[in-house]
């Protein structure tokens, strides 16, 4: 994985990113008038915050949206997203003007790059960047990709090296890397009026620049303070347009006084979803668990709440995260889940239903997963295989967490729930309802050495008839097919073995 690096600080410290483009979502907004230094709480009340639907929440247009990017807003998967959703909404909904506080160490290289071009190189909208304190590594390449940039007074902005996560990258990797990423940035920093080589001093050690009192090697990459960036050659600014003393002064000077500012937050239902999110292999398998303690129970009990919470903050977390989930596949997602159950209850042998309900079911999952932001990037730029392999993965490991854990859990399950007396009077210790949906309460291991007949195919569960009860059975050898013979070899208050006679 590829970082931006922040002088000497190391890339161990960062976490990943990843973003969707759904513009519907805003989160925490407060509005007040732009000439006030103060944001007044009661007017943050009154924002309506959406939580999984439509958003009631009024639109930017004519507004100033303020994005606060601090300490892990460009080093954190959830909070890029939600930065690149409300660019894209504000320029969708004509806002007046978007600006970037930035206060940041930097993050990821390549979703720093996509945002770049994807985003900051294509909006309409009136992009300003106030460096409010530091804007390091990736922080710097933001403020290069708006139209103007104020400094604080006591600021600095540079030091945008390509480093790596771990062992050191080769001489050509780096190359590779460094030759897309400064191409990339210094492309979007011309066209928005940026001196293009100061993009390169910033990124590329082997890069000497030179320009006035400012001089800078091939051993050292460029970091500009306040003085340094708003010194004037030729009548312009080296880089940024003036300093500012607070967000109001930049309001000032961009003469966006009388306007009104909202300044775009994640509400705390969405911080929650974030992190929901970021559990998905773990919900996984307790959804899974939790269906399968509940087919081994009588009724809807504590297995079938324990799968739905599961499932549902699943669905909800990846959705308010930025990635696929949505309507649409929550519905394909029931919908496998209702054709496993015809598969298991209704027509159990069939395989058709089983087969077409597990292929949605693990499908659906796997999708609600997937950065919607990244597949749409990469549909793009033209679909490259390196970079689908990267939003690919994290799904794929997931999924994987969450059936390989569902299955370890199951067979625990089997093996110490039926001991644990919390659950002693839940779990089915006889056999299930006969027929005639009488209940059987034979106690455990009575019905051992019982013969009757496989009235379904056993593959290897389905059902058996003993003396006119109906008992849900399983094959000790795999498939047994409707009609033979078998003997209750053991059971164990959660499954019931049978063999060929």
């Amino acid at each position: 994985m590829i970082f931006l690096m922040v002088g000497a600080i190391q890339a161990q410290n960062y976490t990943s990113v990843q973003l969707q483009d759904s513009g519907l979502r805003v989160e925490k907004t407060e509005e007040v008038p732009v000439n006030k230094s103060q944001r007044a709480d009661e007017d943050a009340n009154k924002a309506n915050k959406r939580v999984f639907g439509k958003s009631s929440e009024d639109s930017y247009a004519g507004k100033v949206v303020v994005i606060k990017v601090g300490m892990e807003e460009l080093s954190s998967v959830p909070r890029y997203k939600f930065i690149r959703r409300t660019v894209r909404r504000a320029d969708d909904e004509g806002a007046m003007a978007i600006i970037f506080d930035l206060n940041t160490p930097g993050g990821f290289a390549w979703e720093t790059s996509e945002f770049l071009m994807q985003d900051l190189a294509k909006i309409k909208t009136r992009t300003i960047a106030y460096v409010n304190p530091n804007a390091v590594s990736a922080g710097a390449i933001v403020a290069l990709g708006t139209d103007v940039i104020y400094m604080a007074p006591a600021s600095a902005i540079g030091a945008a090296g390509v480093v790596t996560q771990g062992q050191e990258m080769g001489k050509m990797e780096r190359a590779k890397a460094e030759s897309y990423l400064v191409a990339a940035v210094r492309g979007v920093a011309k066209k928005k009026g940026h001196d293009p080589d100061l993009a390169s001093a910033m990124m590329k050690m082997e890069f000497i620049y030179e320009k006035g009192d400012i001089y800078i090697d091939e051993e050292n990459l460029l970091t500009l303070n306040a003085e340094q960036a708003t010194m004037e050659f030729d009548g312009q600014p080296l880089l940024a347009k003036s300093i500012a003393y607070d967000l109001d002064d930049v309001l000032e000077k961009e003469q966006l006084g009388e306007r009104v500012i909202v300044v775009a937050e994640p509400s705390g239902m969405e911080k929650f979803a974030f992190l929901a999110a970021g559990f998905s292999g773990i919900l996984i398998l307790v959804g899974i668990g939790g269906a399968y303690l509940e087919m081994k129970t009588p009724g809807f009990g504590i297995g079938g709440a324990i799968s739905l919470v599961a499932f549902s903050l699943f669905f909800f977390g990846n959705y308010a995260a930025g990635n696929m989930a949505g309507y649409g596949l929550m519905l394909l997602f029931v919908l496998g889940v209702i054709l496993i159950a015809v598969e298991l209850f209704i027509f159990p042998g069939i395989l058709v239903p089983g087969v077409l309900g597990a292929v949605l079911v693990i499908g659906t999952l796997f999708m609600a997963m997937v950065d919607d932001l990244a597949f749409d990037d990469n549909g793009v730029r033209g679909w490259d295989s390196d970079q689908a392999w990267d939003f690919i993965m994290r799904p794929a490991i997931n999924l994987a967490v969450g059936l390989l854990g569902s299955v370890a859990l199951s067979l625990l399950m089997m093996r110490y729930l039926p001991d644990v007396p919390l659950f002693n009077k839940m779990v089915m210790k006889g056999s299930l309802d006969s027929g005639n949906s009488s209940n059987i309460t034979e106690s455990e291991g009575a019905r051992i050495g019982l013969q009757g007949s496989a009235i379904t195919d056993l593959r290897p569960v389905g059902k058996g008839d003993f003396d006119g009860k109906l008992l849900e059975i399983t094959a000790v050898k795999g498939f047994v097919s409707a009609g033979t013979e078998v003997k209750i070899t053991s059971e164990d208050g959660l499954r019931i073995l049978v063999e060929e006679v």
